[in-house]
């Protein structure tokens, strides 16, 4: 069991603090600073909410794509990509519609992290 509080509690502590107490003090870049780093606290807070889940998906569904298992996502991103160029997801292509699906997978799972509010209103 982990200690209390979590880095997701500390995290959102963290982020009310620069919000509440000085953000209002603030003007101009040092505003926009700290307005970048509450987003950027507010994309980690989600990304512990969710775990490794949407890695574990990604790099499961990359391994079905390529047809091998992968053990480095990013080089298997770059693979699928080199693939994608090669014409392996073209419009007459068997593997358009899997490709696709799987982008459109792993773009709404960074999304939800990143910025779930483009995502509000949108069907599953």
């Amino acid at each position: 069991m982990r200690e209390q509080p979590t880095g997701e509690s500390l995290l959102q502590c963290a982020r009310d603090v620069l919000k509440n107490n000085v953000l209002p003090m603030l003007q101009g870049d040092a505003k926009r600073d700290v307005l970048m780093v509450m987003n950027a606290m507010s994309i980690a807070q989600r990304e512990l909410q969710q775990g490794t889940a949407p890695d574990e998906r990604e790099q499961q569904a990359l391994a079905q794509l390529l047809g091998e298992p992968v053990f480095d996502v990013a080089q298997a991103n770059r693979e699928l990509a080199a693939r994608i160029r090669a014409g392996v997801a073209d419009p007459e292509s068997t593997e358009c519609a899997a490709v696709l699906n799987h982008l459109r997978d792993v773009g709404k799972s960074r999304l939800l992290a990143s910025n779930p509010k483009v995502l509000k209103g949108q069907s599953a």
